[in-house]
């Protein structure tokens, strides 16, 4: 197989036919950003392909599902350096709803959800074109001295609308929409994520690290710890002023209010206003 240097090296790992034959066809759209170097229907055999790349060229990314028979993708993680030298990417591709993914643990760059959608699947690969340094690439493969500099492997990718966080509740573990996060409150090193059913989901992620990756003009932080979905705002009472600069903030479905800081109150303002004229 003659290896393309200006695209994206990547392996389709499912255990079923189908399943990897929608994901290639789909990838193909891309052919000049991605190029797929090989497949695997079990644990086994991603393990081996990664291990002992054919013709020594390893995948720069893995299109990873998570539920197999033989080993979940979570087992193909244990058994590889996927975080070594040359670190390789990770896409989980999973059916909705069924199974937790570990995503923040395992620090994987993005995931799909079955079947794959076409607009989707683009994000996903401009998320691994800037992140693996092949923006800015000239036509002539020049070979550089210095490795491209990465992003690191611990940040995570930008959310829109269209986006789901994955979330632990009880024993149940489920994707969430992100317009459904009604608001995320700070809870010692942990977030606590406020769901429309009145469930809280508890995670371990900053309110500077939700704040740098949700959609600033949707979600708005009135609190050092408390960021709030806009569209939840009880129209009838959306705040209610305290005194000074200060105010609460009226959820609905939520009797207790939250607290904006005297440092928000002047942006909520203005936001809540544009929020009214759209």
């Amino acid at each position: 197989m003659t290896i393309n240097p200006h695209t994206i090296n990547a392996l389709i790992v499912d255990d079923e036919r189908l399943a990897r034959l929608e994901l290639r066809q789909a990838l193909s759209e891309f052919s000049d950003r991605v190029s797929v170097i090989g497949e695997a229907s079990s644990k086994r055999e991603a393990v081996d392909f990664i291990t002992s790349p054919p013709n020594g060229v390893r995948p720069e990314v893995i299109f990873l599902d998570i539920n197999m028979p033989q080993g979940s993708g979570f087992d193909v993680l244990e058994e590889i350096d996927y975080e070594g030298s040359t670190p390789v990417q990770i896409v989980f591709v999973t059916a909705y709803d069924e199974y937790a993914v570990r995503a923040f643990a395992v620090n994987a760059l993005d995931y799909l959800l079955k079947p794959i959608d076409p607009d989707r699947l683009e994000r996903t690969i401009e998320r691994l074109w800037k992140v693996l340094g092949k923006e800015g690439r000239a036509a002539t493969y020049i070979p550089q001295e210095e490795p491209a500099q990465q992003e690191s492997p611990q940040a995570a990718p930008s959310l829109t609308l269209e986006d789901y966080i994955f979330v632990t509740l009880g024993k149940q573990r489920r994707f969430v929409p992100v317009p459904e996060i009604v608001c995320i409150t700070a809870n010692d090193n942990y977030s606590e994520i406020w769901l429309p059913d009145g469930k809280r989901a508890m995670m371990l992620r900053t309110m500077n690290e939700w704040e740098a990756i949700l959609p600033g003009s949707d979600f708005l932080r009135i609190h050092r710890g408390t960021i709030i979905n806009r569209s939840y705002l009880d129209a009838s009472r959306p705040f209610e002023p305290t005194g000074g600069s200060a105010a609460f903030v009226y959820l609905r479905d939520i009797d207790e209010p939250f607290a904006i800081s005297r440092r928000s109150f002047a942006k909520f303002k203005e936001q809540l206003t544009h929020y009214r004229q759209e």
